[in-house]
């Protein structure tokens, strides 16, 4: 029974112990970053920089992507009515208009509504009072609904407002949609492979930086193999280290991508306003800032742990 009792209070003192040893290695890591601040700094400021443009990069597309329902409403289809429509034959249009299926609205603008807003955005209007009669036509804007938004689905639901009667001429302008959709998918495709390059140079800087400090305590590592310390014993400390660098990389990652972002925000609005659309950037939530933290501290002690182990091993006692 006193043997049971002592091996169950072997137990707690030996995990107390275990994490008593890794809290020391992990201090004595960060303290060894600190005590080498020039190339610790450095090998930081990349991965905070690459980190940084990964996450303005996934930002951007987020943002973009959650705008695009409401670019999608500015697929409208103009439908001016033919010259010599009276008011009547113009409600029944309107009324057969909406009765199509995938319209979602019909807004009228009049001839009288479209000459005034053509003489303030022009600057003619002294011109345009000489003229005996108003030589606009009534307008219909239709908004397709969302689920009619492709393009084969718009050009059908031109040629049937063609057919209608009272239709003089139907628009349906998606070439603006067309150049917008292509811009996006080189840009995507252009993000995804830069992505991949930068989580490349993370990982080669972290691995090159955790051999430097393996090979420089080559004798030291040399020395504890020989009082019969294990390669996981010795790796240990490297990993903590590569953990920090990831840590404190995503930390700085957060920061500057914050930056970035106040500093995109201009130019993206712009850039929306030509297409008459608003866009607002949005920056990490704390989630996304967790992940960001889990994502570049595990990413900093994988790529420790494929340089350490490979180079631990190759130690060996003289």
């Amino acid at each position: 029974m006193n043997f049971g009792a002592s091996q169950r209070s072997k137990r707690p003192r030996k995990l107390s112990g275990f994490g008593i040893r890794h809290l020391q290695q992990g201090t004595a890591s960060l303290g060894e970053i600190w005590r080498t601040p020039t190339s610790s700094m450095m090998t930081i400021a990349v991965i905070g920089v690459c980190l940084a443009l990964l996450v303005t990069f996934h930002l951007a597309i987020k943002n973009v992507r959650d705008a695009a329902p409401s670019w999608q409403k500015s697929a409208q289809i103009n439908v001016f009515v033919s010259s010599g429509t009276n008011e009547m034959e113009r409600t029944q249009l309107e009324d057969q208009i909406r009765q199509i299926n995938g319209v979602s609205q019909v807004r009228l603008i009049d001839k009288a509504q479209g000459l005034a807003e053509f003489k303030q955005d022009s600057g003619f209007g002294n011109a345009l009072d000489l003229l005996g009669e108003n030589p606009l036509p009534d307008l219909l804007i239709v908004t397709p609904e969302l689920s009619q938004q492709e393009q084969g689905q718009l050009q059908l639901l031109q040629s049937k407002l063609n057919q209608l009667p009272h239709v003089g001429q139907v628009r349906l302008n998606l070439e603006w949609v067309k150049q917008l959709s292509g811009i996006l998918n080189v840009v995507n495709q252009s993000v995804r492979l830069l992505i991949g390059l930068l989580l490349i140079s993370i990982i080669l800087t972290i691995g090159n930086t955790i051999r430097l400090n393996v090979l420089s305590q080559k004798d030291e590592i040399e020395v504890m193999k020989l009082v019969g310390a294990t390669n996981a014993f010795i790796q240990r400390p490297f990993l903590y280290t590569g953990f920090w660098y990831g840590f404190i990389g995503g930390l700085l990652a957060w920061i500057l991508s914050n930056i970035l972002m106040l500093w995109l925000g201009s130019a993206v609005g712009d850039l929306a306003n030509l297409y008459q659309q608003s866009i607002y950037l949005e920056g990490l939530s704390f989630s996304g800032f967790l992940t960001l933290m889990g994502f570049s501290s595990l990413l900093g002690l994988m790529s420790s742990w494929f340089s350490v182990n490979h180079y631990v091993k190759k130690i060996e006692p003289r």
